[in-house]
């Protein structure tokens, strides 16, 4: 079993901040993560930086100076540039449906690839708020409100966000058991430390709704897994070749928000 301290990060929103799942586990030689995103939104994001051990001080070094591109099945190409921040990478792609999006990075010597394609679009209608009771609390959560096609393996992820706050928890699910049905499935969250924390009356809670391809959806609940300790700690098997830690999405995003009553 591999074990080493890395950092996933999540792109909740491309020109947001992202969320860090830091795990604690034993001495290992430093790796490359690579966190690549396309959709058909945003801009492509990948940022690029190094593992640390349970030794270091916390700080993930950036790899700067990479050469990093995106092709797709049509033969497109898409070079990104470093930004101020460095390790971050980015272009004006915008993805599209149903077609394969190659990226390739160079970095150190070394080239990393991985592929992703983007699923068809499943619109987010709206947010519907609810209230469910949490062992001794009530608590105030949202119902994203979808339409699942006919056909099952659809992938969904939801990245909420409270009053600009994002949330730390992973939300990811499949058509399994909602297949061609509307979604009545709730995004819960409760933060057993901080009461005020949680979502009460007024606040404005935010979800984005990606369609995600089977790869990243197995990626995703792995690490949701770990953030729940119901695994053994190991690192989540990556789409990107050559060792690099990380992952590479080509997904749908559509957003909606909520005051909530």
């Amino acid at each position: 079993m591999k074990k080493y301290l890395y950092i996933i990060a999540l792109f909740f929103i491309f020109i947001s901040c992202k969320k860090t799942i830091n795990v604690d586990l034993n001495d290992a030689p430093s790796q490359i993560v690579i966190e690549g995103i396309v959709n058909d939104v945003n801009t492509a994001t990948v940022i690029i930086s190094r593992s640390v051990t349970v030794s270091s001080n916390n700080v993930y070094p950036a790899v700067s100076n990479a050469t990093v591109s995106i092709k797709d099945n049509l033969g497109n190409t898409s070079i990104l540039t470093e930004s101020a921040t460095k390790g971050t990478y980015k272009s004006s792609l915008t993805g599209v449906s149903g077609r394969t999006y190659m990226l390739t990075v160079i970095a150190d010597g070394k080239t990393y690839t991985a592929t992703s394609t983007m699923p068809a679009l499943v619109n987010l209608d709206s947010l519907r708020p609810d209230l469910i009771t949490f062992g001794n609390k009530n608590l105030k959560v949202v119902v994203p409100v979808y339409t699942d096609p006919p056909g099952l393996g659809n992938c969904y992820q939801f990245v909420e966000m409270v009053n600009s706050r994002y949330i730390k928890n992973i939300n990811v699910w499949n058509d399994i058991v909602n297949d061609g049905g509307t979604n009545t499935r709730r995004i819960i969250y409760s933060d057993p430390d901080n009461d005020s924390l949680n979502i009460k009356t007024g606040d404005t809670v935010s979800v984005e709704m990606r369609c995600i391809d089977k790869y990243i959806y197995r990626y995703m609940s792995a690490l949701a897994d770990l953030q729940g300790n119901q695994t053994t700690p190991t690192n989540p098997e990556s789409n990107i070749s050559n060792g690099a830690l990380g992952y590479f999405s080509a997904h749908t995003s559509r957003t909606k928000k909520i005051i909530m009553p």
